[in-house]
């Protein structure tokens, strides 16, 4: 069973990843946008856009297709690269080492 620790190692290893596609996305397009101009194409703040780019927020689901609009590319493309993570996060009950005391 993974640890809480294990799998917090592996999601901020992954939302980091995240991050530096979307940064690589929005800078080597044929014409660059900055974060700002990025954030009034999206309607997020550019705070948002700074966050998500150095993996420090887990982004919706519908961000990933207002990124993907905005960027003009596909969802495959901001994902590309990266795995699944394999770690998921420990149960609470997991916590407990005698699993006994609630049968």
């Amino acid at each position: 069973m993974s640890t809480f620790d294990e799998y917090k190692a592996e999601l901020d290893m992954f939302l980091r990843e995240f991050g530096n596609n979307v940064r690589g996305l929005r800078l080597t397009r044929a014409e660059p946008v900055s974060q700002e101009r990025l954030a009034e194409r999206t309607r997020l703040h550019r705070t948002e856009i700074g966050k998500i780019e150095q993996g420090a927020v887990e982004p919706r689901l519908t961000t990933l297709f207002i990124l993907a609009d905005a960027l003009g590319v596909t969802i495959d493309d901001l994902l590309e690269g990266l795995r699944a993570p394999v770690e998921r996060k420990p149960s609470p009950q997991g916590r407990f080492k005698d699993s006994s005391r609630w049968s």
